[in-house]
């Protein structure tokens, strides 16, 4: 559309000239419950107005409105039709509420309005610009990798990128994040479709339609690559007036043919309905996409779970300091930093009204380290960066755990966390970061009929081993690579198993899995779980690693931490105190017995600790003691493995 004109009253003759071209069925315009079409009864929980505006271009370049009088049911029944611009070119499509997009043939983005009785004008002129450099999408292989949403966000495929993008247009901006990249792995799709809120259809290389959801407020996927078993495929066009119904050109016969979707139960039929003839020769049909709506459920924030609360870790990046960071009675993240001039303890509030954060994850090419943590539903992670703590980043999600993170060996973090699906389990979700900083939506992943109740993560490399624990199930591995869905591999068989599990990495590369059992009194005893030599998965069996105290007072996760001299060391509390064990050695499977480290009297510790290793090559235990009272263990790492671990510490603070 290089130039606009405005079509001047021609009567009937401009109607009845495109009567010739194209078959119709008039109908009066009456309430879609009256309507009955080929289609069968309109869906309970459609609505659609008196019609649906379909606008064509034609090749000669007139834009044609028509109004498909069955919407909701699929009739062959029209209301009219009537030409409302000529001299249309490059690519068009509409959006919400009568905007039409139009890009030139030199990639200018333009915004236009059609209220039914003329076009708006933009400051007296018969467009906006609102971009630049959109050219790719009037050429052919590309026309059908742009669509626009009920809420007016505009979805792009680009290369094997889904991109996302919102105009207001009456602030006159582009709102913020537009651009961003949701998901990746979207090269093997050649057309995609919007109706209602964020709902997706993207048709691969065989014809069959591939269904998403996205959650803009919630910034994740909420229904992720379903095809349905009642299949519509073909070629031509698609395009949607909203509320999951769809039109599509076909290309071979030119029939324009309707069809309706039902999230969980697929398509109407297979064929779909004819509700018109002739259409073959248009050169871009598409419809206002909000003429019809649908009521989808969304995320539901239902508290959260599965939080180790209480739990302090000790952090030390490149840029120097050392920080020992965690969550208050009043949930607030707190983070104490020792000054070595003083030789004191300072402590900085972060963030209020958390439920527990993670181990930080440390990238020491940037001297950063980040910590994930749960805010009303809303991931987010704080990172610090040359001895300052950054405000926090939202990631939002409607999740209900605290998130696991990893560092990639390519920088970028992934994240996993569980939304809620009732009963204090859920379901997986993992966010992954892009090497420009950006992060993808929030996709779900696992098996689709469990519910999981905690998920722990380790990266070994670019891949990522996750493990979930399912409720009434056996816990589910998974391994991941960047911009993959993960992969399930297996499960770790065996009844008895209590709380989340900790995953590390020994001397050898082999993956270590620690978790609880309960013995025939009731009391927990960690176990170990081995990965096999060929990495294809665990060994079979859970291994104990010994009694240790004699009441039952600690609580999970494990703390593990792989040591400069090859050994693994473990701390859990128990009768009050951290207890530790140590391997025998470099990629042994056996342990040392369980030894305990000496508190201040009067102190008692039940809460999980938390393992880390300092750049002056010591080991330490973070904890808090009843009373929110913060606690550093260090013990020099001995080069003869044989030899135990012998901690000094106490309070950061004094009494």
């Amino acid at each position: 559309m290089e130039s606009l004109c405005w079509p001047r009253n021609r009567g009937s003759g401009g109607f009845a000239l495109r009567v010739k071209l194209r078959a119709f069925c008039l109908a009066a315009v009456v309430g879609v419950g009256a309507i009955a079409g080929a289609g069968g009864a309109a869906a309970a929980d459609v609505s659609c107005g008196a019609v649906a505006r379909v606008f064509t271009v034609q090749a000669d370049g007139d834009l044609w409105l028509y109004e498909h009088a069955a919407p909701g049911t699929g009739g062959f029944a029209w209301a009219g039709a009537r030409q409302i611009g000529w001299g249309w070119g490059g690519k068009t499509f509409a959006g919400a509420d009568g905007r039409v997009y139009n890009i030139t043939v030199g990639g200018e983005l333009r915004l236009l309005r059609y209220r039914g009785g003329g076009w708006d004008t933009f400051g007296g002129g018969q467009y906006r610009t609102i971009g630049w450099g959109w050219q790719k999408f009037v050429e052919a292989a590309h026309r059908g990798k742009i669509t626009v949403d009920a809420d007016g966000a505009i979805y792009t495929l680009e290369g094997d990128q889904l991109r996302w993008w919102r105009y207001d247009d009456v602030a006159g901006a582009w709102a913020p994040g537009s651009g961003r990249v949701l998901d990746v792995g979207w090269g093997r799709f050649d057309l995609i479709a919007a109706s209602g809120s964020g709902g997706l259809q993207a048709r691969d290389a065989v014809g069959a339609l591939h269904r998403f959801r996205y959650h803009v407020a919630s910034e994740r996927f909420v229904a992720y690559d379903v095809v349905s078993a009642v299949d519509w495929r073909g070629g031509g066009s698609l395009f949607s007036p909203g509320g999951d119904v769809y039109y599509s050109v076909r290309p071979d016969s030119g029939e324009l043919r309707w069809n309706r979707f039902t999230e969980g139960a697929g398509w109407q039929s297979t064929t779909g309905s004819v509700v018109g003839t002739g259409w073959g020769t248009d050169v871009d049909v598409t419809a206002t996409t909000t003429d019809c709506s649908t009521a989808l459920p969304g995320p539901v924030i239902e508290g959260s779970f599965g939080d180790p609360t209480g739990v302090p870790y000790a952090v030390e990046p490149a840029s120097g300091g050392r920080y020992v960071v965690g969550t208050n009675d009043q949930h607030t993240i707190v983070s104490d930093w020792y000054d070595p001039v003083s030789l004191t303890w300072q402590r900085t509030n972060l963030a209020g009204a958390h439920t527990g954060i993670r181990p930080p994850v440390v990238d020491d090419a940037a001297g950063t380290a980040t910590i994930g943590a749960l805010w009303g539903g809303n991931v987010e992670l704080i990172t610090l960066r040359a001895g300052t703590w950054e405000a926090p980043i939202s990631l939002r999600g409607a999740m209900s755990s605290t998130p696991a993170l990893v560092r990639r060996a390519d920088g970028t973090l992934a994240v996993y966390a569980i939304a809620p699906a009732g009963n204090e389990v859920g379901h997986l979700y993992v966010r992954e970061q892009l090497s420009n900083g950006d992060f993808l939506a929030w996709r779900r992943f696992g098996d689709p009929a469990a519910d999981y109740n905690s998920v722990t993560a380790i990266a070994r490399g670019d891949e990522t081993t996750v493990l979930a624990n399912a409720y009434g199930g056996e816990p589910h591995v998974f391994r991941h690579s960047p911009g993959a869905r993960p992969v399930a591999a297996g499960e770790l068989r065996g009844t008895g198993l209590v709380g989340p599990l900790t995953l590390v990495q020994d001397s050898t590369g082999a993956l270590l899995v620690f978790g609880a059992l309960r013995n025939g009194e009731s009391n927990m005893i960690v176990h170990v779980r081995r990965e096999k030599a060929d990495r294809t998965g665990f060994e079979d069996l859970w291994q104990s690693l010994g009694p240790f105290g004699t009441r039952n007072a600690w609580d999970e996760p494990v703390a593990a931490r792989l040591l400069p001299n090859g050994t693994v060391a473990l701390s859990v509390p128990a009768d009050g105190k951290p207890f530790v064990t140590t391997s025998k050695g470099p990629g042994s499977t056996e342990f040392h017995p369980w030894a305990p480290v000496e508190v201040p009297q009067g102190m008692w510790f039940s809460d999980p600790t938390a393992l880390s290793v300092s750049r002056a090559g010591e080991v330490q235990i973070t904890a808090e003691s009843a009373g929110n009272r913060r606690h550093l263990f260090t013990a020099p790492v001995p080069a003869d493995p044989a030899t135990p671990l012998r901690f000094t510490g106490g309070p950061l603070y004094p009494f």
